[in-house]
């Protein structure tokens, strides 16, 4: 089975925001931004499940993002650069801390009050945006951690703390969850002409 990849090429980075933010123009008065799940998506590095259990208040005006991952337990703490920041802040404004950040229109049967919206309905955006941005490699709610990872590996080479941040247990881990040894190994290949034969005289 093909593994989900990150969005390698910054310019199809670039066309899913625009394409985010077209929806956005558009979009429902309080239905959920497109735009906001990719800058928490990309800039946190944390799970779909994890950061729509975001409230506003975990993220308005904050420097880092805090939340114990569902997966593992662990309590994460991400800095959030100061570029998405601005942008998340902008997003936010006007919103009142105790809603999710990505709030569904169904409210839970038990306590009455609207829940986050599912990782279904996440994984629909995200594909939605993929497909109008002409992205044809196979693409899922991971898709938004290892663009992440793989970014941020490409602008600081530190794979330490990649796989720190990833919480993974080994580096070759986080290499190929983030893709870089399949593209080591398409960049080699791509070279390798050896048993191309020669054309010959006449």
């Amino acid at each position: 089975m093909e593994l989900v990849q990150p969005i390698r090429d910054l310019d199809t980075l670039e066309r899913c925001y625009e394409i985010a933010r077209e929806h956005d123009k558009k979009r429902p008065k309080g239905a959920v931004s497109w735009e906001l799940i990719l800058l928490v998506g990309f800039n946190t590095s944390l799970r779909v499940s994890d950061f729509t259990r975001f409230k506003v208040s975990d993220l308005k005006g904050k420097d880092y993002a805090r939340i114990r991952a569902k997966k593992t337990g662990k309590e994460a703490r991400i800095l959030i650069n100061p570029s998405a920041r601005r942008d998340i802040n902008r997003l936010l404004s006007g919103r009142k801390g105790d809603e999710f950040v990505f709030q569904s229109r169904q409210k839970d049967s038990a306590t009455h009050k609207f829940r986050p919206i599912t990782r279904q309905r996440c994984y629909q955006i995200i594909n939605d945006i993929a497909r109008k941005a002409g992205i044809e490699d196979r693409i899922g709610c991971h898709t938004l951690r290892k663009t992440f990872g793989f970014h941020y590996y490409k602008m600081t080479g530190d794979v330490v703390s990649l796989q720190r941040i990833l919480c993974h247990s080994y580096q070759r881990e986080t290499l190929v969850y983030i893709g870089v040894v399949e593209e080591n190994i398409d960049e080699s290949l791509m070279k390798f002409n050896m048993l191309v034969p020669k054309k010959r005289a006449g």
